[in-house]
């Protein structure tokens, strides 16, 4: 570690609102390797540390502090003479692999205390955001090792996330394999979010209505919010997932579910062969949700309850590389966008069927299919200009009780987190989080399907596992 701490130069490094827009919560996985081979060096304990602290070298953004200026501007703050020290530890469990393994690997049968941090960014008992977290869990008689990896979205995405694994695992294969040398010469990280600003068109593109008011519209709320600590934001976020007591199931979707999803789709929707897997998952999660948030109040789907007037607000979020043409594989930084849509309740209550399913994809077609470049690029301009206006999506969705949030493109394969002994068993997210939010994750099996991470209300939660279609679809891993 004091090479590590040695080699941290002081910078400031400016986050811009496509940071602290999704800044308030971790980014936590677990991933779990077997001991196959009862080898007494399985994952040694120095070498992890060592090794992890030698790709800490190459992304001193982590040993930072979130610091704010005003209201809405956050910087990372490195100082060489201070250095925020990320929190890394190791811990042996009475807990055998095969224990994990016979429990498919659900979220009770984990060894207590994995998780060393919460699913928000907050502070730790000494007051500090720590901007990597990493607990490493021996398990009885080493026969497995379990790596609890977050990281605050303030300062990367999915797709950073998994890459300060990949690169954990590189560094830690050379050094197994006595190639230092080779370590020095891997590509190194920029963290500069005016990337993201060169890689913008000239042409623009007009935000949607609901999106720009959301992220427009004046309230002292959403402006306090954004004018208090990160330390203050994140305590009172922490307090409110705490009181939701939100639920979490983890479903998969094969490819053979898709298929015969598409195929009784295809006589209402013309164009079939276009809907994506995640639109087909969007509007099929949003009709569960509103229909199990309403029996669980005691209404029934279809009987007409719902007012033309009342819609239900989702966030559908999206990876926007892909449309800005990024080729900076080595930038360490959000690069999501998100838009806002209201869809009327009275069409997601209908039972779900096949035609009634269709009519929501349509409704849903205009957001995620006019995602561009010109609309990424006027997105980043609003926000630019309206630096305090990262927290007024939160506080509006925050204050709801259905407002529902859909991670839309899959995150990057994790199973590709080798050490040297192979891919992990399991890759997992931590089971608390906020209510009503929907993620897609590459399965253990990257060729079939999908896996899906859906939180809700415990009483909701009851009537999406009854949900017929739901569960015909949605197969239920735990």
């Amino acid at each position: 570690m004091d090479e590590f701490v040695k080699s941290i130069e002081s910078q400031v490094i400016p986050l811009g609102v496509i940071d602290t827009q999704g800044s308030f919560s971790n980014i936590p996985f677990v991933f779990m390797y077997e001991n196959k081979d009862g080898s007494d060096d399985f994952m040694p304990t120095g070498l992890l540390c060592k090794s992890f602290y030698r790709t800490m070298q190459r992304l001193p953004i982590l040993a930072g502090r979130v610091k704010t200026k005003g209201i809405g501007n956050v910087s990372i703050v490195v100082d060489a003479n201070d250095v925020n020290i990320p929190d890394y530890s190791e811990d042996q469990s009475d807990v055998h692999f095969d224990s994990l393994k016979a429990a498919g690997y659900k979220w009770s049968s984990w060894p207590k205390g994995v998780a060393t941090a919460g699913p928000m960014a907050c502070a730790n008992k000494d007051g500090e955001i720590k901007l990597i977290n990493v607990h490493v869990v021996r398990l009885l008689n080493n026969s497995g090792v379990m790596i609890y990896l977050s990281i605050p979205h303030y300062v990367l995405d999915g797709e950073g996330h998994m890459e300060v694994m990949r690169r954990w695992c590189k560094v830690y294969q050379l050094m197994l394999t006595g190639q230092h040398a080779d370590i020095d010469s891997l590509p190194a990280y920029t963290f500069d979010r005016s990337i993201l600003q060169q890689s913008l068109p000239d042409e623009r593109k007009p935000v949607d209505e609901t999106t720009y008011k959301t992220f427009t519209e004046y309230s002292y709320f959403s402006e306090w919010f954004a004018w208090i600590s990160p330390e203050w934001r994140g305590y009172i976020l922490s307090k409110v997932i705490g009181w939701q007591q939100a639920e979490a199931h983890l479903f998969h979707v094969s490819n053979a579910s898709f298929d015969s999803l598409h195929e009784a789709l295809r006589e209402h929707v013309p164009d079939i062969n276009s809907i994506s897997n995640n639109e087909l998952l969007l509007s099929l999660a949003a009709k569960t949700l509103v229909q199990s948030q309403m029996q669980s109040e005691g209404g029934t789907p279809g009987n007409g309850s719902a007012s033309s007037n009342n819609t239900l607000s989702v966030a559908v979020i999206f990876e926007v590389r892909k449309y800005l043409g990024m080729a900076h594989d080595d930038f360490i930084g959000n690069v999501l966008v998100p838009k806002i849509n209201m869809q009327p309740l009275e069409e997601l209550e209908m039972p779900t069927n096949s035609e009634s399913l269709a009519r929501v994809i349509a409704t849903f077609k205009d957001t995620t299919s006019n995602v561009s470049a010109p609309l990424v690029a006027s997105h980043i301009d609003m926000v630019t200009s309206r630096p305090s206006c990262f927290t007024r999506p939160i506080t509006k969705f925050m204050r709801s009780k259905t407002a529902m949030s859909f991670v839309y493109d899959v995150m990057p394969d994790m199973y590709v987190a080798d050490f040297g002994n192979g891919r992990p068993e399991w890759v997992s997210p931590i089971e608390p989080f906020r209510a009503n939010a929907v993620l897609l994750l590459t399965g253990k099996d990257p060729t079939d399907g999908i896996d899906v991470f859906m939180t809700a209300y415990p009483r909701v939660m009851k009537e999406i596992l009854k949900n017929e279609y739901w569960t015909s679809i949605a197969k239920i891993i735990y």
